[in-house]
């Protein structure tokens, strides 16, 4: 049966995604990989040991062996999205490396990714998305990048965000890195009205739903037939990080037929579909 899995891993602060998508082939699993916050300096890797873990349970079904995701995205150049996926690269190995453009001598993280990506004992397959590039498919899961346009550059890194929609047959899943208002205000209208799942953008601070009072991506989907899942990636009480979800977020979805997840509640959110259907497990209970 077809299916695709998305992961929003609890990472403490930031975000990692884990993708898995059946094969049309009838292989094994596809599997994609969505940003990282694990950190050398605080000798602190849970994305890196939740694959670990997620993976070594399910040996009896296929062998991790290089290279094993199809794709590792690095949403944009934050290192709350960044952090760790050299180390995840060097170990699982990626059929691509992709990521937004980017200022190079304003880069965070991103050059030194390249860097490793280019080099000639590595050489992973790498570019920039945008709009106008076909991203492919995740084994039965068509890939559309609805941001950012091409040849554009924004001063804030956050509204580099490359934002994804993974579709198997009728349901979408939104996946929106820390894109904020300016974005939504241009691509609102291109969210597909099968979407089922949107990962709050930027971990549900004002900037990325209520920005300069407007609420587009909020009004888009609160219109579907069948609102979508709101997932978002949190801990508002991690040291030395801002209290998000803002409270005037909560508020607005409050008022609005849409359900929320999150993270610091419920610490790894699933949401799974066949096509037709969608469930969502996590792994407790606030």
């Amino acid at each position: 049966m077809s299916h695709l899995h998305v992961t929003l891993i609890d990472v403490g602060w930031g975000d990692s995604i884990l993708l898995e998508a059946s094969d049309p082939a009838g292989g094994r699993p596809r599997f994609a990989l969505i940003d990282s916050n694990d950190n050398a300096d605080r000798d602190y890797w849970p994305s890196w040991n939740f694959l670990r873990k997620h993976f070594g349970r399910r040996e009896d079904e296929f062998a991790v062996a290089k290279p094993f995701f199809d794709f590792v995205l690095l949403t944009h150049d934050h290192s709350d999205h960044g952090s760790g996926l050299k180390r995840i690269m060097k170990e699982y190995g990626t059929r691509n490396f992709w990521y937004p453009k980017v200022v190079e001598e304003e880069s965070v993280i991103l050059t030194s990714l390249q860097n490793y990506a280019d080099h000639h004992m590595v050489e992973i397959p790498n570019q920039a998305l945008d709009d106008e590039v076909d991203p492919g498919s995740l084994g039965e899961a068509a890939l559309t990048v609805l941001w950012p346009p091409p040849d554009t550059i924004d001063a804030d890194p956050n509204n580099n965000s490359v934002v994804l929609s993974v579709a198997l047959g009728g349901v979408s899943f939104l996946l929106t890195g820390d894109a904020e208002g300016p974005v939504w205000q241009r691509i609102a209208a291109d969210i597909p009205d099968t979407t089922r799942l949107v990962k709050v953008p930027h971990h549900g601070s004002r900037n990325g739903s209520l920005a300069h009072g407007a609420t587009a991506w909020i009004d888009r989907v609160e219109g579907f037939a069948r609102p979508p899942l709101l997932a978002i990636s949190c801990h508002p009480n991690y040291p030395n990080r801002y209290d998000f979800p803002h409270a005037d977020v909560l508020d607005r979805f409050g008022q609005g037929p849409c359900v929320w997840l999150r993270t610091d509640d419920h610490y790894h959110l699933t949401i799974t579909t066949d096509g037709q259907e969608v469930s969502t497990s996590y792994s407790h209970a606030s």
